[in-house]
């Protein structure tokens, strides 16, 4: 009895404050906002939510039984799973996709200097335009991927300096 109080004092804190940063981090995701380091602590950070809901679990484990064995707990527990496996169903073949992801894909995959020509630019003005923006580039053959990630930006990002 007096590990599973100790463990409550841990869990039950761990797993409050994961939660309001998952939730509020995934809701300004979720309405676009990436300021900051938002998108990395919801990715990285989330992992306490996971942490904290374990400990949680573990301590309260004869409740959690109870909760589920009764015919709501069981009913909410199954709509959850359903839409976890749901969430795994593809919605459309690799032809389906929307064609500017298609694009895009294809942008970030080529070099610098064939990207640069698509945008109206000569390779070394698009490495003097992302320089002015404070992103490096060692030679026009970089895809933008690696430009990207050696930046710590996103492709996008890189692609939208150049456009």
């Amino acid at each position: 009895m007096k590990n599973t109080n100790k463990l409550r004092e841990w869990a039950t804190p761990i797993t409050i404050g994961a939660f309001a940063l998952s939730a509020v981090t995934g809701i300004m995701l979720f309405f676009k906002v990436e300021l900051g380091l938002i998108k990395p602590v919801h990715e990285w950070l989330s992992w306490l939510l996971v942490i904290g809901t374990i400990l949680h679990l573990i301590a309260n484990w004869k409740a959690s039984v109870h909760y589920i064995s009764k015919p709501v707990g069981k009913g909410i527990l199954i709509f959850f799973l359903v839409l976890i496996f749901s969430a795994f169903i593809p919605l459309g073949g690799e032809s389906k996709g929307s064609p500017v992801k298609k694009m895009v894909g294809s942008l970030i995959q080529n070099p610098l200097s064939e990207v640069a020509l698509i945008a109206d630019h000569n390779p070394d003005e698009a490495i003097n335009i992302l320089k002015a923006k404070g992103i490096n580039v060692d030679n026009k053959e970089q895809t933008i991927r690696e430009i990207a990630a050696k930046n710590n930006k996103s492709p996008i990002d890189v692609l939208n300096v150049i456009f």
